[in-house]
């Protein structure tokens, strides 16, 4: 081929004649595919991600069954990323494999419950108990122990069945899975805010059947199937032997057949700051007949609708909560009820409070009982300050064979306080030397027997709230109500919901006030849910009025008459600490509304999510370049979605790059620009097959093709510059010395133009005479997915004028916000995590740079006219940018 043919051919190359078959396109399709996969587990791994980090933020309630599914959903996207990149890059990245199951392994030491060293008895006489054993026993037995053994306080004998019991009773039962797989089951389970709990606030675009009644009635028929389970299930011989035979050894100490109280001793429970008040199931006056089935019901009140609701809301694992159970011979009891030794409701009152009622205290305690109030001054002596002495019409007292039952009290006794006060005195002194002992303010319950004999049946850490300015009653208005004791203080407004039945509570509305007869427990289901709660019975010593303040909820107990005097669906404004309930809105009063308490802070499942986000969410491979961005490096599930994703984009991007394919199984775009166009369609970006050899530019749906195309066509190229006799010379050189720039020959550098395009994706290999471009682009409506990646090499100058253009190109994209390198003749540019409207803009600049920087390498030697092209480029894609700003 003589010289003038050569230079001819610079500037109208012939087209390819080469065959090739279809092995490579059908090669680049299965690639493709795999990397599509590879994105929608990158995506799907992000997804999970975002969710973690937005709940270590402690804005929102979550479960341990949200951690454990998001940290395995992240974990299986990952092992899927991994594998379709390995399929890209047979043989390269084998290390992510390794760094993956060490990732894996540190997440599952944060997820699995922590086996603690505990003792292996199944069962603990009481006697045999101090605070020290509170991992083996819960907080409950082991306070009774420490004031029974330590302070030598009268505590009724007993013993307790530890957590080892409740280990072997639930694994021998293979309990533990079938319970893990209902819960993860239900329908509320996969929603953040609300993992398996009534709380749940629909805000969930994707979940909207559950809204209503449905998330309730969901809720209590699991619940309701799990205690079945549980119930139903056998109490291995080794703790029925140990069980009995404890009890056994009670009755001979106490002389003869006693009935005895089962109480929950949970782990955690009756801890500062969760109380679990009246959460978990107690029996009362049960015989050695009914204990084996009386303990399964105690575990089986661990699933209780209220008591998963009170665990959600205080950031408690459910694996952390190993059901002790404390077995105490039976209580005669004339008096009972709680003492706390300072005003929950005020850290600068440090009066104490005795509440009391006829017959046992579990009166108090579940809100039934109309009860005394004394409240005494501390001091040497200490002085009543303040009596409330009401009628009391009716007690609890131990039924005749099992249980309690409802009595009347003796007309005698009906309006005689409850105490004397000697009595009053005594314990008095009794709960000032467990305050001392313990050094916190205490919530400490208690009988008397018919004898005049005091025993204390519980005492936890009682919680204080801060000391707040006193309220005032609102100027000139009127009460609907002025009535009742406040049990947690703060205002609310609201819509009036009547509960009467247990059914009422499915219909709970939105921004309700409760308001009820009995200040039971159970209501702590829906307090996260509630604006107030206000009750007939029931009194500040009462379980519920715990949770209430535990949730910065108001409430306002003992209100006669309250669902008479108030109308369902009435909005109202609760003032608890002025005891007042106003008609509508009144703004003047919802300064001292309570800011609702992040629960979720310090507790055991948010310290659960925060130990397994070190090993998910942190990002420590930034720079694709650098010499630590390899596989050994990864130690987060993010740093290998980060590693996988950069890496699958070049192999793609080589893979096109490196590549011949052929037109015989592709299409030749119909297009008026001289030049030949091939497509190569992998899966729909075609709107339809014509089976023609040519595609119309109306047929094609790639959203990134088309956007560089309309870069491409935007302004007519007005062909190659002017150049001077120099760098016409160094063409003639190179074109006659560097065989890879003769297009009569198979070479990287002959004229190909391939588009292999989806919908969403497009990969261009364009090679212009002596040099070539490779664009591969992403643009989809997930951001996070979507990239572009450029490359713009070679050219038909000398060395320092390629890479003079290299630097050019270079500069201009420096001006729309791409990353750029320039290494030697070759540019490389990209960008990352955009929307599809900026990818498709940024596609549009590369088109244009494509056709509009052709053979400039030739005048590169002269700076005034780089830069008069510089500015004309720069100028054109500006118009082109300020056109669809305004459009």
């Amino acid at each position: 081929m003589n010289l003038i043919q050569r230079v001819k051919n610079i500037f109208s190359p012939p087209a390819p004649t080469t065959e090739q078959d279809n092995e490579q396109e059908d090669l680049f399709r299965a690639r493709y595919q795999a990397f599509r996969r590879l994105l929608s587990a990158n995506n799907g791994a992000l997804d999970f991600m975002t969710e973690l980090e937005e709940a270590a933020q402690g804005h929102l309630h979550f479960g341990m069954h949200f951690v454990r599914s998001r940290a395995t959903g992240a974990t299986a996207k990952v092992y899927n990323i991994v594998e379709n990149l390995l399929y890209l890059a047979p043989g390269k990245y084998l290390g992510l494999r390794d760094a993956l199951r060490t990732i894996q392994d540190q997440i599952q030491q944060e997820l699995t419950l922590k086996q603690t060293s505990r003792r292996q008895e199944l069962v603990l006489d009481l006697d045999r108990i101090t605070a020290h054993d509170v991992e083996d026993v819960g907080g409950k037995m082991a306070n009774l122990g420490e004031l029974r053994n330590t302070l030598q306080i009268p505590v009724p004998a007993g013993f307790a069945i530890t957590a080892q019991a409740y280990m072997v009773f639930m694994q021998q039962n293979s309990l533990w899975d079938e319970i893990n797989c209902l819960v993860l089951g239900h329908p509320m389970a996969s929603q953040f805010g609300a993992c398996t709990l009534p709380g749940y606030s629909a805000d969930d675009e994707d979940e909207t059947e559950n809204n209503g009644t449905d998330q309730p009635i969901a809720l209590l028929e699991m619940c309701a199937k799990i205690r079945g389970m549980i119930l139903a299930a056998e109490v291995p011989k080794e703790l029925e032997e140990a069980l009995l035979c404890a009890y056994d050894r009670l009755c001979a100490r106490e002389g003869g057949q006693v009935n005895v109280a089962l109480r929950s001793s949970a782990l955690g429970e009756d801890s500062s700051g969760a109380s679990f008040a009246g959460q978990h199931r107690s029996l009362l006056n049960l015989d050695r007949d009914s204990l084996l089935e009386g303990y399964k019901e105690v575990v089986a009140s661990k699933y209780s609708a209220h008591a998963m609701t009170y665990r959600y809301m205080l950031g408690i694992r459910d694996d952390d909560v190993l059901m002790c159970v404390g077995c105490l011979s039976m209580v005669t009891s004339k008096a009972g009820g709680v003492m706390y030794t300072s005003n929950p409701l005020d850290a600068a009152d440090n009066r104490l409070q005795i509440t009391s009622a006829w017959g046992m205290a579990k009166g108090v305690v579940d809100g039934t009982a109309t009860s005394d109030r004394f409240l005494l001054e501390k001091g040497a002596p200490p002085r009543i300050v303040e009596r409330s002495v009401p009628r009391k019409e009716s007690a609890l007292a131990c039924s005749g064979t099992e249980g309690v039952c409802r009595i009347s009290v003796d007309p005698e006794l009906v309006g005689l306080p409850t105490l004397d006060d000697a009595q009053i005195f005594e314990l008095t002194a009794m709960a000032s030397r467990i305050e001392a002992h313990y050094g916190t303010p205490q919530d400490i319950e208690w009988a008397y027997t018919p004898a005049g004999r005091l025993f204390l049946l519980q005492t936890r850490p009682l919680d204080i709230r801060q000391t707040q300015p006193a309220p005032e009653l609102l100027p000139g208005g009127q009460p609907l109500v002025q009535d009742g004791q406040t049990a947690s203080s703060g205002t609310a407004h609201g819509i009036v919901h009547i509960v009467k039945k247990d059914v009422d509570i499915l219909v709970l509305p939105e921004k309700a006030i409760l308001v009820c007869v009995e200040a039971t427990p159970k209501w702590a289901a829906v307090l996260n849910r509630c604006q107030g709660i206000i009750t007939e019975q029931g009194s500040a010593a009462g379980h519920l009025a715990n949770v209430a303040r535990e949730f910065n909820v108001p409430a306002l107990f003992g209100v006669h008459s309250a669902t008479s005097i108030l109308e369902a669906g009435q909005e109202i404004t609760l003032d608890a600490d002025n005891r007042a309930v106003y008609a509508g809105l009144q703004e003047a009063l919802l300064d001292r509304n309570p800011t609702r308490p992040n629960m979720m802070e310090g507790s055991p499942v948010f310290r659960t999510l925060l130990n397994v986000n070190r090993f998910i969410t942190p990002l420590g491979l930034l720079d694709p370049d650098g010499i630590d961005f390899t596989p050994a490096n990864c130690k987060t599930l993010h740093d290998i979605t980060r590693f996988c994703h950069e890496k699958s984009v070049q192999e793609m991007f080589s893979f096109g790059r490196d590549h011949n394919f052929s037109p015989r199984s592709s299409k030749q775009l119909k297009t008026i620009v001289p030049m030949q166009w091939w497509i190569i369609n992998l899966e729909d970006g075609f709107l339809n097959d014509t089976g023609d050899k040519t595609i119309p530019l109306d047929k094609i749906t790639s959203v990134p093709m088309l956007a560089l195309w309309r870069g491409i066509v935007a302004y007519p190229w007005e062909g190659p510059p002017g150049i001077d006799c120099k760098g016409f010379m160094s063409v003639l050189f190179q074109s006659a010395t560097n065989r890879n720039l003769e297009p009569a020959m198979a070479s990287q550098f002959s004229e190909k133009n391939y588009f292999m395009i989806s919908k969403h994706f497009c990969n261009l290999q364009s090679r212009f005479g002596y040099h070539f471009t490779s664009v591969e682009a992403l643009a989809g409506p997930r951001p996070r997915e979507n990239y572009i990646r450029f490359q713009f090499k070679g050219g038909a100058a000398d060395h320092q004028r390629k890479v003079r253009r290299a630097q050019f190109v270079g500069e201009i994209l420096d001006e729309f916000n791409f990353q750029t390198r320039v290494r030697e003749d070759a540019l490389f540019a990209r960008l990352d995590d955009c929307d599809q409207k900026f990818i498709e803009n940024h596609l549009e600049i590369l088109g244009h740079i494509i056709i509009h920087t052709r053979q400039l390498d030739m005048i590169m030697n002269r700076e005034d006219v780089v830069q008069l092209y510089k500015k004309r480029i720069l100028n054109q894609l500006h118009a082109m940018m300020d056109a669809k700003n305004t459009a």
